[in-house]
């Protein structure tokens, strides 16, 4: 029998949340953006983020955009493991409340800016039967245990989580001309992660119909694997006189036809062996030597048993996480902005490097879920206090284009590559390459004050097949994003739009041990994600 473990690998990246862009990173940051899904060459206020670069071409003056996100997110997860009482997982994933805030200070050549963001993360996660990942060890119970007459499990299983990196970005732009400016800047990063969660009432079902708790039926067997271990070495011992008088080599019955040992000892010593599992016609043709082997052997696979047994029984108690990770780190980001044909053609290119950045775990004592046991005995935690765990934002490059067809007609296009392998992600050697994104919108403009706009963004990952499990599976995704602005006046302008991403569907093999077999399954992944949005644009203008 294996060793029985249970791994919550999947509460370290469920909560791993990003909307649009990279695999970790947030671009959906304005709700100007949500109306469009392209700002990369943006030249009004939430180009603080977007092209902080075009923020030269505001008027002078004070620049304000506050703008708030409401997201809904569903992931589907279908599992195929045989054991599974339950094959379909679901998480939903909600933020109320996803903020942008801008401002930027315009004066001649220069624009000071600052921004306040959830660059990545931004909502809370809620599994309520769990992950595959979690009940799969639970449910391989049922295949491991079938000798000892378990038939089927049952387990009260849930987790939520959330996640977000905050962002408070800074910097001040420079125009050298009517054609080109510059920026430069940085953003600190705040990173927060919660995990609760717990694993309990962990039951098994006994082919009488019984029900008994796993950790207690699993003590009681490791229980009577010790005694069993413990009759094997006494019977062992008790046939050590034997061998040292050189009878070993004959059978019992011969040792009884030379009146070594009596018949009733020969029928003790063999019933011991055939309790033990050792077939009646082997064990009759079986030399003493060779049955003190076998009852030697028997004990020291009795007391694995027993170890596994006792060490398994620890593991299905009842069991909770309770886990904050936090860290910061800081991104260096710069920016060129370049301006054609009479300000027709504007380009926006933004470089943000890689943000390194460690979480540590806050465990209190006893919440990190036990997965195992260290080599002194001690219980191996998932999540041990003060644990680091590398989670750095990966570099992005974003270049972008608006073109104003005429005075009602403008096209944006955007492109963001998001340099994943070169980050100290533990899993980055399953990432091929570089995620990336295109975009494409158009704003058409009634008047003066109203507009109309939309827009298509793609975006693929390229990991392998080893990367895609419930707790951290990326698939490629197309979205939709219509909305509108209202200008009230020249120091008001509302933003509004709504967006849908449709998630291609995806799969991967997987196998767990049950026993010594390697027991095949898939693993199929499906996410939708929609949001709405409202923000306020403010301009003080100087006189």
């Amino acid at each position: 029998m294996r060793k029985i473990t249970i791994t919550l690998l999947s509460l370290i990246m469920a909560v791993s949340i990003s909307y649009a862009g990279g695999l970790v990173t947030n671009t959906n940051q304005s709700a100007a953006w949500t109306r469009l899904l392209v700002r990369d060459a943006s030249t009004g206020i939430d180009a603080a983020y977007y092209n902080p670069a075009g923020l030269t071409k505001l008027k002078d003056g004070f620049h304000i955009s506050i703008s708030n996100q409401t997201i809904f997110q569903t992931k589907y997860i279908t599992n195929t493991f045989m054991y599974l009482n339950n094959h379909d997982f679901q998480g939903d994933v909600f933020a109320p409340v996803f903020p942008g805030f801008y401002a930027a200070y315009k004066t001649g050549k220069f624009a000071f800016s600052v921004g306040f963001n959830p660059i990545g993360g931004g909502g809370s996660a809620e599994f309520s039967k769990g992950l595959p990942s979690i009940e799969v060890p639970i449910s391989s119970l049922k295949g491991s245990l079938a000798p000892l007459g378990v038939t089927g499990y049952s387990a009260d299983i849930y987790f939520n989580g959330s996640s977000v990196y905050w962002g408070l970005q800074a910097g001040i732009s420079y125009a050298v001309n009517d054609n080109i400016s510059f920026y430069l800047g940085a953003r600190y990063v705040m990173a927060k992660n919660t995990y609760e969660g717990y694993v309990k009432d962990v039951t098994l079902t006994l082919a009488d119909g019984s029900s008994v708790r796993a950790d207690d039926f699993m003590n009681s067997t490791g229980d009577q694997a010790e005694l069993g271990a413990q009759a094997a070495t006494s019977a062992a011992n008790g046939m050590q006189p034997l061998i040292d008088n050189g009878v070993g080599p004959l059978t019992f019955d011969q040792a009884v036809a030379a009146g070594v040992i009596t018949q009733e000892q020969a029928q003790q010593m063999q019933g011991g062996l055939i309790q033990l599992g050792y077939p009646a016609d082997v064990v009759a043709n079986m030399t003493i030597e060779t049955a003190q082997s076998s009852y030697i052997s028997s004990a020291e696979h009795l007391t694995g048993v027993a170890q596994q047994m006792h060490a398994g029984a620890g593991l299905m108690a009842d069991q909770e996480a309770d886990v904050t990770q936090t860290g910061n780190g800081i991104t260096p980001i710069v920016g060129l902005n370049l301006t054609f044909f009479d300000e027709t053609v504007n380009i926006g290119v933004k470089y943000e490097f890689k943000t390194k950045l460690d979480l540590t775990n806050s465990t209190p004592q006893g919440k990190g879920f036990v997965i195992g046991y260290n080599p002194d005995g001690t219980k191996k935690e998932m999540f041990p206090d003060g644990a680091v765990t590398n989670a750095d934002m990966p570099a992005m490059l974003s270049i972008g284009t608006q073109i104003a067809m005429s005075d009602k007609v403008t096209f944006h296009f955007g492109y963001h590559t998001y340099f994943d392998k070169n980050t100290g992600w533990e899993n980055a050697d399953e990432i091929n390459g570089n995620s990336f994104e295109a975009a494409v919108g158009i704003e058409y403009s009634f008047n003066d004050k109203f507009l109309l706009s939309g827009g298509y963004l793609f975006a693929k990952s390229d990991v392998k097949k080893a990367y895609q499990s419930d707790f951290s599976y990326t698939v490629p995704s197309n979205t939709l994003g219509f909305g509108g602005a209202y200008k009230f006046n020249d120091t008001f302008t509302l933003q509004f739009g709504g967006y849908y991403v449709a998630y291609n569907r995806d799969q991967a093999p997987g196998s767990y041990n049950v026993g010594d077999t390697p027991v095949p399954y898939t693993e199929k992944y499906h996410t939708e994600t929609y949001g709405i949005s409202v923000g306020l644009d403010i301009s003080l203008l100087k006189k």
